[in-house]
């Protein structure tokens, strides 16, 4: 089973979440596929998964031309 992953966002909660390489992508409540790297998250191993949460550390110089296309939607599915 894959570990579970979340991203703890400071306006819009604990959302479903998705490390790909150095990037980690959350789905927003509206569907919006947010996109964050690693040096702006801490990341917590727990009993309910991996949590990331946003540090305010500004992202690494070069990042904005991060060109990782997010995952389909659906990877973010809770069925199991």
């Amino acid at each position: 089973m894959p570990t579970r992953e979340s991203l703890a966002h400071p306006s819009l909660g604990k959302l479903p979440a998705r490390k790909i390489l150095e990037c980690i992508f959350a789905l927003s409540p509206t569907g919006v596929i947010l996109h964050h790297h690693l040096e702006e998250v801490s990341k917590t191993d727990g009993a309910d998964g991996v949590l990331y949460t946003l540090t305010g550390q500004p992202a690494a110089p070069g990042r904005e031309r991060c060109r990782i296309v997010p995952p389909f939607v659906r990877q973010f599915s809770t069925a199991e």
